[in-house]
């Protein structure tokens, strides 16, 4: 009778110890990975691999669901750069997607460019031609009328309309550019490579893309939250110049044709 009471308050410890602990974490996969990984010699390296990774995965949770609040507070975050890159990613995804939908038939592909946020690339019958959409902070002598306006017109920031600006149409670039609050906006597509290739759209072709209201809402998500650095002191600048690439100038491209 002694050793039954015995072994009773033996279990009675043993499943209050147990209540104590945390869950066990779910073994079925390392299970899994284990049956599967004895079927052939060949296959036991891979399973062992697969097993490891889950096993490390599986308990590497349990074990930080169950530290301190303190140091999981600690783990690093993700960096400011990481963001941006997600966001200009984001970004270029819908814009190319808008105007692969908006412009010309001809135009049979648009994608991101190499040289940042604002660039892209359209392919017209195979050949690539670069396109500018750039939605960045305006240089101050491009914001005078901010502080020249009529009192009973709205200030900049809440004036949300695209403003016309510079209208460009040559044998090298068809350009619009545009003032949204105290953003400086620009869509413009270049010649092919050198200058030898004319423009393959129109301005009237760019405008059918500002006129959508999609066109306006990158714009306006772009002015919240800036992806780009603020435009140069000279509006005149063109520093997204795609001739730059090629050693040369618009000018030099323009003698070259």
């Amino acid at each position: 009778m002694e050793d039954n009471d015995g072994i009773v308050r033996l279990r009675d410890a043993m499943e209050r110890t147990a209540d104590e602990l945390p869950p066990l974490p779910d073994l079925a996969p390392l299970a899994v990975c284990e049956g599967r990984g004895r079927r052939t010699r060949a296959r036991f390296t891979a399973g062992a691999v697969v097993c490891g990774v889950l096993a490390a995965g599986t308990l590497g949770v349990t074990v930080l669901l169950h530290r301190p609040a303190a140091d999981v507070a600690g783990l690093p975050p993700r960096t400011a750069a990481e963001t941006l890159r997600e966001r200009s990613a984001e970004h270029q995804r819908k814009a190319a997607a808008l105007f692969d939908e908006l412009l010309p038939a001809k135009v049979t592909d648009v994608s991101p460019g190499p040289r940042g946020v604002a660039t892209y690339e359209l392919t017209v019958h195979g050949e690539t031609f670069p396109l500018v959409f750039s939605v960045r902070p305006a240089a101050p002598a491009e914001l005078l009328h901010c502080a020249t306006r009529a009192e009973d017109a709205p200030s900049c920031e809440e004036d949300t309309r695209l403003r016309t600006g510079l209208m460009k149409e040559t044998a090298l670039q068809a350009t619009l550019r545009y003032q949204y609050r105290k953003s400086r906006v620009e869509l413009t597509v270049y010649a092919g490579f050198m200058g030898k290739t004319p423009v393959p759209v129109s301005g009237r072709d760019l405008s059918v893309v500002t006129a959508d209201p999609r066109f306006l809402e990158l714009v306006r998500a772009a002015d919240a939250d800036p992806l780009e650095t603020p435009a140069p002191l000279d509006p005149s600048e063109e520093p997204l110049n795609p001739f730059v690439r090629f050693g040369v100038s618009l000018e030099k491209a323009q003698r070259a044709r």
